[in-house]
């Protein structure tokens, strides 16, 4: 009896703690009428309105009183939510961006972080500065709040700014069509107000601080979220969006340079996406002949000594909806695997407990990957059809698992399938567990897609109808203190473990991997914070052989200016490459980020040592150096100029020569004349393939759908055979034109 009564009280306590972090602000609900969303924060749009103060600083200082004031307002309408920002600064930086861009995080700006589920399987984050440039990103589970654990997503919110006397004015109209969130009228959601902003009386540091408490040691950092805005009788909205696009280019091309450009016969593309919403849990969207173009090219990378295939990043709206969902350890689904397709469609339905997502697409021309221990192998061929299911149950808000199933099927024979099982659970406050767990069964295509005569195993590369049966487990237990991160993981793929829509690079490995490191938060004038990490991996093939031992060491800290530096230091004992080996050697990394002023920010990273050459006949280890350097330069608050360089060589030992060396010179000019109008030119000249092209591109985008493209492409090469020939000449040519529209 006395046992029990324990228990009731011990667990009485630990309810009424749960609760007590939590305040509750019941809006209140007014008029659509009242509000005119242009920068101004009116008597009429605040009255009755529910405060929410930024009195907590979560980096440099942690749960500190900040220097610099803010405060929102809270009210809604049947329609939507409005948040209005006064925030008293001596200092205001407003850069002028599109959507989406990275430079809106670096001056002043204010956001909202939402969690419409309660259950942290995301946090919604909406942003905007001063000059009312947006940016909105969906954050995941997981320790940091950066990196990995961000998605680009396009909520179509509404947003305005102005800087006043004593510092800025932002409003927020935020339509609820635009959210995901359980049905019913009657809404509760978890938010939090925060803002960035670069402290001038403290040594010019980047300072962020919310309306929540923050830890530095919580497990589940989505779960961090104290207050809670409850909204009454909404309208909600089902969306049916239609949205056609037409787009035309014409490209040229020569082969010898005295050649004349022959101009290939214009093309015309048209298609159609439908967004049909049947209520808040469940949507369906389908697209006719999308256009999956990517406009916004992507920044070049060096591999010239990449031994496997390199990604890219999602920047296809009909991707991006949705993704948080196939967020893995392992790289096991990769929308840009569905490359061209003709056809797609996706179902996605969000309860209270539990997420579905269900993708199918006719693919035209379908990339492939073979992985094996070391290197990979790609080819783009033919046509396919894929289907992928995923499954998450959302048990609590520290605790989730998840299904998948894909399949992909190949024009004439072939197939690849797979299966999959996960769980993410959070013990406590600071311990955290993660499972997956994969199975695959493949049959190759029989293509001349890859071309290639090597073999892995009893296996060859080569597209020749071969069965591949495979498994793939990661697990992970991590620990985080405010000043203690630790994690131990374990990687398995077997020797035929592949995922045709994923993005799996090598496998035949086992490997451990250990990490422990110290963080300090000293915040002085010089040092503001300062981590120590050690780190040990083992990898092992599936036979026990062993292929990789080396330790890490690495020194950070963030000084004056905003300088962030980190050192990295690297022992290999055991360094494997197919059937060589390669025993005790070092290199070393370097990177130095800062932003001295509002208008300048400068990175830099270099790496020496040793390392090996992959592609050459004969793998060898030499002295490398690897430089990158970029800076971005803000003329005003609409103009930047963003150059980089990146340089890469391996050289022979005793020797002047070089197993490879080159660069990359790139060339960024930004001229943004509107929040939605802007110009941009892009010049790169690539020293590995002695080519240089120029790219002009004007963009309108008035809301995350509706798009006006127009711009080219200018490549130039130096490799016509002829003496003389001159040393430059265009070899290829292209303009385009793009036009989406979206009907609401």
């Amino acid at each position: 009896m006395i046992m029990k009564k324990l228990f009731l009280i011990l667990f009485g306590l630990y309810i009424s703690a749960s609760f007590a972090q939590e305040t509750t602000l019941v809006l209140n609900k007014i008029d659509q009428i009242e509000f005119n969303i242009d920068g101004v924060i009116s008597e009429n749009e605040i009255n009755g309105a529910k405060t929410l103060e930024v009195i907590y600083e979560s980096e440099p200082g942690l749960n500190t009183m900040p220097s610099q004031e803010t405060t929102g307002y809270l009210t809604y309408t049947e329609k939507f939510l409005y948040v209005g920002v006064k925030a008293t600064r001596k200092k205001v930086t407003a850069p002028l961006t599109p959507r989406d861009n990275r430079a809106v995080w670096r001056g002043d700006f204010a956001g909202l972080i939402i969690d419409t589920y309660g259950d942290a399987r995301n946090n919604i984050l909406l942003v905007s500065n001063a000059s009312g440039s947006q940016n909105d990103v969906i954050r995941l589970p997981g320790e940091s709040s950066w990196g990995p654990n961000i998605k680009d997503v396009n909520f179509d919110f509404k947003s305005s700014g102005r800087i006043t006397d004593r510092g800025y004015e932002i409003e927020f109209m935020i339509p609820y069509s635009e959210l995901p969130f359980p049905n019913g009228k009657n809404q509760s959601w978890k938010v939090e107000l925060f803002t960035g902003y670069i402290d001038d009386d403290n040594e010019g540091v980047e300072v962020r601080a919310g309306s929540s408490r923050s830890s530095r040691e919580a497990s589940c950092q989505l779960c961090l979220l104290d207050h809670v805005i409850v909204m009454d009788d909404i309208v909600i909205d089902k969306k049916l969006d239609f949205l056609p696009y037409v787009s035309s280019n014409i490209s040229g091309s020569r082969d010898e340079y005295y050649d004349r450009i022959n101009y290939e016969t214009p093309e015309l593309n048209y298609g159609i996406g439908i967004n049909v919403e049947l209520n808040k849990n469940l949507s369906v969207e389908a697209t006719l002949n999308p256009d999956f173009s990517q406009v916004e090219s992507d920044a070049t990378k060096i591999d010239i000594n990449s031994p496997t295939a390199i990604d890219y990043p999602e920047r296809r709206p009909f991707f991006n909806r949705g993704i948080d969902a196939m967020d893995y350890q392992i790289d096991v689904f990769y929308s840009r695997a569905i490359n061209n397709p003709s056809f797609a469609s996706k179902i996605i339905n969000q309860g209270r407990k539990s997420r579905l997502y269900v993708l199918s697409a006719f693919d035209e021309e379908t990339p492939y990957l073979v992985p094996t221990q070391y290197e990979s192998f790609s080819g783009v061929g033919g046509e396919s059809f894929s289907n992928v299911v995923r499954y998450q149950n959302f048990i609590s808000s520290k605790t989730q698992v998840g299904l998948l199933a894909s399949n992909r099927i190949y024009e004439g024979e072939g197939y690849g399938n797979l299966y999959g099982f996960d769980a993410l659970v959070n013990f406590s406050d600071i311990w955290k567990f993660e499972f997956e767990v994969f199975l695959n069964n493949n049959k190759e295509p029989v293509s001349d897609w890859i071309d290639s005569d090597k073999k892995y195993g009893d296996n060859s590369v080569k597209l020749d109808g071969e069965t591949t049966n495979g498994n793939a487990i990661f697990a992970s237990i991590k620990r985080n203190t405010e000043t203690w991160r630790s994690f131990i993981e374990y990687t398995q793929l077997s020797d035929e473990f592949r995922s045709d829509l994923g993005f799996v690079t090598t496998n035949n490995q086992k490997k451990y991997t250990l990490w422990h490191s110290y963080y300090k938060f000293p915040n002085k004038d010089l040092i503001k914070r300062y981590r120590i990490s050690l780190r040990q991996d083992f990898e092992y093939s599936y036979s026990h052989d062993i292929s990789r031992s080396n330790f890490q060491g690495y020194l950070g800290f963030l000084t004056i200016l905003n300088t962030d530096v980190l050192y990295n230091y690297e022992y290999n004992f055991i360094k494997s490459h197919l059937e060589f080996q390669f025993r005790d050697f070092i290199n070393h990394w370097l990177r130095i980020e800062t932003q001295p002023s509002d208008f300048l920010n400068f990175n830099i990273r270099y790496k020496w040592g040793k390392d090996i050459a992959y592609r050459i006949e004969t793998p060898m280890l030499g002295m490398v150096n690897d430089i990158r350097l970029s800076s971005e330069i803000s003329i005003n608050e609409n103009f930047r100029i963003i150059p980089s360089i990146n340089y890469s060589s391996i050289k022979k030992f005793n020797s002047d020569e070089y197993y490879f060396k080159g660069y990359i010179g790139r060339v960024d000019i930004r001229y943004q004349f509107t929040n939605f109008l802007d110009l941009r030119l892009i010049s790169e000249y690539n020293d590995f393939s002695e080519q240089f092209f120029f790219q002009p591109l004007i963009s309108w985008r008035p809301n995350p759908d509706t798009i006006f493209y127009l711009g080219g492409n200018q490549n130039y090469v130096d490799q016509f055979t002829d003496y003389n020939s001159p040393h430059y000449r265009t070899n290829k040519t292209q303009v385009f034109l793009k036009f989406q529209y979206l009907f609401k």
